[in-house]
């Protein structure tokens, strides 16, 4: 069975790329997903307890981002033109969503020059 938010992630990259890796964390205090694509990454906002509803708050090639950021234990930031994004994670460290952001950067066919600190 897929997952709704998924199939929204991979049809906001398109067709030639593909989710490498998800997490899920909240954007700017909303709850869902960070999808990192192979030339962009996306946040899935997911809505609603019995009736879900799902929807885009980020879609930065990286090409557009300007730096991704530790902040503390739990939370990261991402600047995407210019305005910057806080991120928070719950299940897991910031530290590993941000080394998971690097390398996902790093194998990209577009080989972005995004800052990484606070590792």
């Amino acid at each position: 069975m897929s997952k709704p938010w998924l199939d929204l992630a991979e049809k906001t990259l398109g067709p030639d790329d593909t989710v490498e890796r998800t997490y899920s964390c909240n954007f700017n205090k909303q709850n869902g997903y960070l999808c990192l694509g192979r030339k962009k990454m996306v946040f899935v906002n997911v809505k609603g307890f019995l009736r879900k509803s799902y929807e885009v708050l980020l879609d930065a090639p990286y090409s557009e981002v300007d730096e991704v950021k530790l902040v503390s234990r739990y939370n990261f930031e991402i600047t995407h033109n210019g305005e910057t994004h806080q991120l928070q994670t719950s299940d897991i460290t910031a530290k590993i969503v941000v080394e998971g952001i690097e390398d996902v950067i790093k194998s990209s066919p577009v080989k972005p020059k995004i800052p990484i600190s606070g590792l």
